[in-house]
């Protein structure tokens, strides 16, 4: 029942880092590839020859970073992850107000019959949807009519679907009925503090307090290294086939994206609020920032004799096939051409090369 161009939006980010385990095709025609894209597959290199040949690569082997920057970084991180880590205090009492935030339960019913997807249950979801009002996540009609409204009462609300509702095209333009139970309005903001319990509870990958903040502080100065260098290098020139392949793996990860949640590119662009134009320019300009970054990683790669070693490759792509649930690198090289338009020996070299030379930077970094 939410609008569709509310959809999370799927970010254009640079460096496709893939997280959504999706087993590979069952049928064993739909894992066939074709001979393009076989030969497409083969043609498929991780690596950028003669990479430093495109750039005046910055300096890299004294990395300065300031001291006051990487705490301040590190504190930032550490109040988001609090912030995250917040609960609220549950007011359950007085009506509903524009701007609230609201935790509900809802039963959406079409001719007295519940619908598929249109349901938030205590059975469901036991910690309800919180919701908050006029932040028009939920289709034209809805919010409004909880204004005013009894906290802790139950209401019948009556909709009607927008005569263009992708989410599920069989209740576009139908009147509908939501039973929905106001359990609570959220409160003042209960922030935690970082404590030895709280990590105990919340963080299980640390031990300590300190552990926990020398390891957070570790990755922000890798992230910072890297990224200094790549904002300080200046580009000449792109191979523009690794262009027009990471346009092509954007635009795949977006519509797959797109098909999993039953929505299309012009509910995408409509959340987004750009055009098609703006969209394809902001696809060529992520494509080349990404182009940018490999170029640099591939440079010092060849100028530092690092490499991903067939040992290191072997064991990633293990875990990743065991992830998708791929018996083969076959399989999965399908299931990454289907989701990603490319293949997994591109996505996964690129992933371990840049770890790699993140770990290598970190090591060459003064801080002041």
């Amino acid at each position: 029942m939410r609008k569709a161009n509310k959809l999370l939006a799927l970010a254009l980010c640079a460096g496709l880092t893939v997280v959504a385990f999706t087993g590979c095709g069952a049928k064993e025609a739909e894992k066939k590839e074709t001979k393009t894209e076989k030969e497409e597959n083969k043609s498929d290199d991780p690596f950028i020859k003669e990479a430093a040949s495109y750039i005046d690569l910055a300096e890299y082997k004294t990395i300065s970073l300031k001291t006051s920057e990487i705490d301040e970084k590190l504190q930032a991180q550490i109040d988001s992850m609090l912030t995250a880590s917040a609960s609220y205090e549950q007011i359950k009492k007085g009506k509903v107000k524009d701007g609230d935030t609201v935790n509900i339960y809802y039963v959406g019913k079409m001719d007295g019959e519940a619908f598929e997807g249109g349901s938030c249950t205590e059975e469901s979801m036991p910690s309800g949807y919180d919701l908050t009002i006029g932040s028009g996540s939920f289709i034209d009609g809805f919010e409004d009519a909880l204004i005013g409204k009894s906290i802790g009462k139950t209401y019948d609300i009556d909709v009607t679907f927008p005569e263009k509702y992708s989410n599920n095209p069989d209740l576009a333009g139908k009147p509908a009925v939501f039973t929905v139970t106001l359990n609570y309005k959220r409160g003042k903001e209960i922030s935690p503090k970082l404590t030895e319990d709280f990590v105990k509870t919340n963080l299980p990958d640390y031990k300590s307090v300190k552990e926990y903040k020398e390891k957070t502080r570790e990755s922000i100065v890798r992230d910072m290294a890297i990224a200094k260098v790549c904002k300080d290098t200046k580009v000449n020139d792109y191979p523009k086939d690794r262009v027009s392949s990471m346009e092509k793996q954007i635009k795949t990860s977006i519509e797959s994206y797109l098909v999993q949640n039953n929505s299309t590119l012009e509910d995408y662009l409509s959340g987004l609020k750009i055009s098609e134009e703006d969209y394809v320019a902001q696809i060529e300009t992520t494509s080349k920032q990404d182009v940018a970054n490999q170029l640099v990683y591939n440079a010092i790669a060849q100028a530092e004799n690092i490499e991903v070693t067939d040992e290191e490759y072997k064991k990633e792509i293990d875990t990743y096939m065991k992830n998708y649930g791929c018996e083969k690198e076959s399989d999965l090289d399908k299931t990454f051409h289907d989701m990603y338009g490319t293949t997994a020996n591109m996505i996964i070299n690129n992933e371990l090369l840049y770890s790699k030379i993140a770990d290598y930077l970190v090591g060459n970094v003064k801080e002041s």
